[in-house]
Parts: C-alpha cells; sequence; structure tokens
C-alpha cells in the first residue's frame, strides 16, 4: 500500500494506492486515524481508493469506524470510488450506512454526497 496525503484548505485527501488487506491493515487504521485527526471540522476527509487494487472488507470497516468519529467532531468522511464493486461490497457488509460514496474527488471536495448515512449516534 501507498498512499500521498494533501491538504485543501481545510479538507485532507488521501490519495490510496496497491492493496489493503489483512496483511495491512494496522497500518491503513494508523493512516486513517492520522488523517481524520489532521482534518479540521468542517473537513471533509476524502479518501480517493481509485488507485487501489485490491480492498479487504477489514479496510472498508476501518473506514466506517473513522467515518463516525467524524461525524461526531463534525467532518463528512467521503470515499472515493468509481468501481460497482465497492459499492456492492460496502452494501454486503452492511456499511452503506456509515460510508459516504463519491465518484470523484471533486464530487467530495463540492460536498454533494450519494447519500447520506445519517445522524451520528452515542
Amino acid at each position: 500500500m501507498d498512499a500521498v496525503v494533501e491538504r485543501n484548505g481545510t479538507a485532507l485527501l488521501v490519495r490510496a494506492g496497491g492493496t489493503v488487506d489483512a496483511s495491512n491493515v494496522a497500518l491503513w487504521r494508523r493512516l486513517i486515524a492520522d488523517a481524520s485527526t489532521a482534518t479540521v471540522a468542517p473537513g471533509p476527509l476524502v479518501i480517493d481508493a481509485k488507485a487501489l487494487e485490491f480492498m479487504a472488507v477489514c479496510a472498508f470497516a476501518v473506514l466506517a469506524d473513522e467515518a463516525a468519529r467524524c461525524r461526531f467532531r463534525g467532518i463528512t468522511l467521503y470515499l472515493v470510488s468509481d468501481q460497482p464493486v465497492v459499492e456492492r461490497v460496502v452494501a454486503a457488509a452492511g456499511l452503506d450506512s456509515e460510508l459516504l460514496l463519491v465518484t470523484s474527488v471533486d464530487e467530495a471536495l463540492g460536498g454533494v454526497p450519494r447519500r447520506d448515512p445519517g445522524p451520528v449516534l452515542g
């Protein structure tokens, strides 16, 4: 896995490539947590997964957990992917109520989500 982190105003953009699976999920978790910590409300935190060749379900779970923490802080986490399989995996894993999927970084930075996961609960 490789990643580049960029700041755009209050937004933070993580462009990830390679593979995220059980062998490197701890590194992925740290990367996403550090990016989240560095994001200032109102954010957003944008995870561009278009260059990822493979993302295991554990990687999606990390994003869903961090998305909940972000919402609590007033930050929106967007997952950017134009691959239909990503949307299917998110739905099959039951994470579609947690993750905001968009098809482009511009869409995420423009604040136009495809679906709203609702308020953060407790």
